[in-house]
């Protein structure tokens, strides 16, 4: 099993005791140390961390099984996460699940002020409580969430089948995927 973007470890320390062995991958070296203390303390040794992210971490050994994801993948920019997904498939073995889950569009973009408007109007009015509006304008700035129109045809395109969808909000999104094929080739139209 491979967590990519693993932070503190919650999935991690969790697959630890039920898979043979999993590497948790992320670029912080504070949550990298954090996450090994942790594996310590709860007697695992079965955890390997790896700093590194989508794009730099260089699977060795047999394919995994499974790649765990969660509120990482928007960092990327689309063309970005395109290429990530594609290293996820080339990491899974034929038949290997990849789950997903991250901050996903699920709304066409006309709709975008009302589910902006109506996400705002939840927000926390104390950061001490949650998200305030400030911070989801903040994210909408600066990270690179993706339209669900768009980001299912990646998936297809790098050889994974989509298994099943949940969201939430029309703003999370959780993919269980499993792949199916090698990523094909994309060929150019011949002009």
């Amino acid at each position: 099993m491979v967590d990519l973007g693993a932070g503190s470890g919650q999935f991690a320390l969790a697959a630890a005791r039920r898979f043979g062995h999993v590497t948790a991958v992320d670029v912080s070296p504070a949550m990298l140390a954090f996450l090994r203390e942790r594996a310590t303390a709860a007697g695992l040794d079965n955890v390997d961390c790896v700093r590194a992210g989508f794009l730099s971490y260089s699977h060795a050994g047999p394919q995994a099984d499974g790649v765990y994801t969660r509120h990482a993948l928007h960092q990327l920019p689309d063309f970005w996460k395109a290429l990530a997904l594609d290293r996820i498939a080339r990491i899974l073995r034929p038949g290997g699940v990849l789950r997903l889950r991250d901050l996903i569009y699920d709304f066409g973009p006309a709709d975008t002020e009302e589910v902006f408007r109506n996400w705002f109007r939840h927000a926390a009015a104390d950061p001490a409580e949650g998200y305030t509006s400030e911070d989801y304008a903040e994210h909408i700035r600066t990270e690179h969430s993706t339209f669900r129109w768009l980001l299912e045809p990646m998936l297809a395109a790098v050889g994974f089948e989509i298994v099943s969808t949940e969201f939430q909000g029309r703003l999370y999104g959780a993919y269980t995927c499993v792949r199916t094929r090698p990523a094909p080739g994309l060929r150019r139209n011949p002009a």
